[in-house]
């Protein structure tokens, strides 16, 4: 005959596992200012490609405000292309 020791981990019961949370709902989120260019244009395009108005307005107001950093050449050039998408 053999004794048999279980560890008192093994002798209780489990818990119940607690209910699946439901998924975060996924929303756009500024980043920090400033942002360079590069940012801004990527930004800008992903406005277009989905409609999103909120977003292209946001990017709008900081290229504006002059918190975009980065060449002055590509921040007349981002100013352009805003202007055209932000026409009526």
């Amino acid at each position: 005959m053999t004794i048999e020791f279980w560890a008192k981990r093994h002798l209780t019961p489990r818990p119940e596992p607690k209910p699946a949370r439901p998924p975060k709902k996924r929303t756009w989120r500024k980043p920090r200012l400033p942002i360079g260019v590069g940012k801004a244009q990527q930004m800008l395009s992903s406005a277009i490609i989905c409609g999103n108005h909120e977003e292209a307005a946001w990017v709008y107001r900081v290229t504006m405000e002059k918190q975009v950093t980065g060449k002055p050449g590509a921040i007349r050039e981002l100013q352009k292309r805003l202007d055209a998408v932000m026409a009526p």
